[in-house]
């Protein structure tokens, strides 16, 4: 059965680690939406990699890696990603990208950064230029990962978009960018590409009718959608589950089940609102124990208690089936764990989410405790074999979501993943 693995929060819950244990099942990978603003940590043999824009089923020898058409692509950082999985005798030879990829070009990123710097709120980008290119797109003027094959057609389409933006970032003081300064690295790219790139609907249609198995990989999470997330504090796509099909060309049948990620605690990065965030020594310790420090910028993360009114709003909206739930282990030893429930706005008790930056700034997070547990679960192989407290912590989330977890990461390891035999 088809499978969709989505983030549930603000992105960084660990979905590079569940793919990578679920991707060796599937006959196919593909990424949907995002661009290199995603960061998934994979660790390959006692390797750890980093990957921005390539699908994280990559390591698996006999599984297809996609970029569908809702992806926007830097084609400078997807070769390097490619020849760093050389370097370390990954053959990537099964990896293709959509002809109908948007380009991110050098002077979106410039006036990613001239706008962070110029608004007069801070959305807190990655400063990448994924969400021009995706203005591009719905303005009707975006170059596509196809156009690197023809030299001449790209020029014409280049120099047009280059002369558009100078005009953009000078009116804000900045300089300009040549396009010769980028010119022949991008044909480079289209050459080394050229093997890769294909159109995907078609190949991923085709596979689908022969009854190929299919993992769609999702990237940011679904409170940074743009139409569902905390608005304007969001990405410039859809992580939710509509971006599925918009992203790859896909019918609504090709999906089957869905599996959302979620950590045993929050984070952020960026601005925007987090009502469980925790400030002071608690939130040291909490972002150093995790690990907290983002896998695309390096930015220590925001971080919190598990908001379950924000965790049962993503899983309600995207349809989720069971959760994939990770960093358990980071609450060991905690004699008691706090949970958000519910949150008080207007003098009353509010279980519904809404993903508006003004109820939720105004919103005051109410917290249950739980007991914690002693002893390290990362060497815990077997659910029954968990602390009670972890388990009744996992029984409450499941209470309040309304699906189960049917797996539990306990580390970084590949083999530090728990999948749950539940009675049917």
């Amino acid at each position: 059965m088809n499978l969709l693995v989505m983030g549930l929060q603000w992105g960084d819950e660990g979905k590079g680690k569940a793919i990578d244990y679920l991707a060796k099942n599937f006959d196919v990978v593909v990424r949907y939406q995002g661009g290199h603003n995603a960061g998934h940590t994979v660790y390959y043999g006692d390797q750890k990699v980093i990957l921005h824009l390539l699908p994280s089923g990559v390591f698996s020898p006999h599984t297809a890696s996609v970029i569908g058409n809702g992806v926007v692509v830097n084609p400078l950082q997807l070769v390097d990603e490619l020849r760093h999985l050389q370097s370390l005798g990954v053959d990537a030879g099964n990896f293709w990208v959509s002809h109908r990829a948007p380009l991110i070009m050098p002077f979106h990123q410039k006036l990613d950064i001239v706008f962070e710097q110029s608004r007069y709120h801070k959305i807190g980008t990655t400063r990448r230029g994924i969400g021009p290119a995706y203005e591009d797109l719905a303005g009707r003027r975006a170059l596509f990962v196809g156009d690197l094959l023809n030299s001449s057609r790209f020029r014409r389409k280049a120099v047009i978009l280059n002369e558009y933006y100078n005009r953009l970032v000078q009116a804000y003081g900045a300089e300009g960018t040549e396009i010769e300064e980028y010119m022949d690295a991008y044909m480079e790219a289209g050459k080394f590409l050229r093997s890769h790139i294909t159109d995907t609907a078609w190949m991923l249609n085709r596979r689908f009718r022969e009854g190929q198995s299919i993992l769609f990989e999702g990237a940011q999470g679904a409170l940074l959608d743009i139409h569902h997330g905390t608005y304007p504090f969001v990405t410039s796509s859809n992580p939710t589950v509509g971006g599925v099909f918009t992203g790859t060309g896909l019918p609504v049948q090709a999906l089957g089940r869905i599996t959302g990620i979620a950590k045993a605690y929050a984070t952020r990065v960026g601005e925007g609102p987090f009502p469980s965030e925790l400030a002071g020594s608690q939130a040291e310790w909490l972002r150093e124990k995790g690990g907290e420090f983002g896998a695309t910028t390096g930015r220590p993360r925001r971080v919190g208690w598990l908001d379950l009114v924000a965790l049962r709003y993503a899983v309600m909206i995207n349809g989720v089936d069971s959760l994939f739930l990770t960093k358990l282990d980071v609450l060991d030893g905690l004699d008691s764990i706090p949970l958000v429930h519910a949150y008080r706005s207007g003098g009353r008790e509010v279980h519904d989410f809404d993903p508006s930056v003004e109820f939720l700034e105004e919103a005051e997070p109410l917290v249950r405790e739980l007991p914690g547990w002693n002893g390290s679960v990362a060497v815990v192989r077997d659910y029954g074999a968990l602390p009670t407290a972890a388990q009744e912590y996992i029984r409450v989330i499941e209470e309040a979501v309304g699906v189960p977890v049917d797996y539990v990461s306990v580390g970084s390891g590949r083999d530090q993943t728990i999948k749950r035999k539940l009675e049917s």
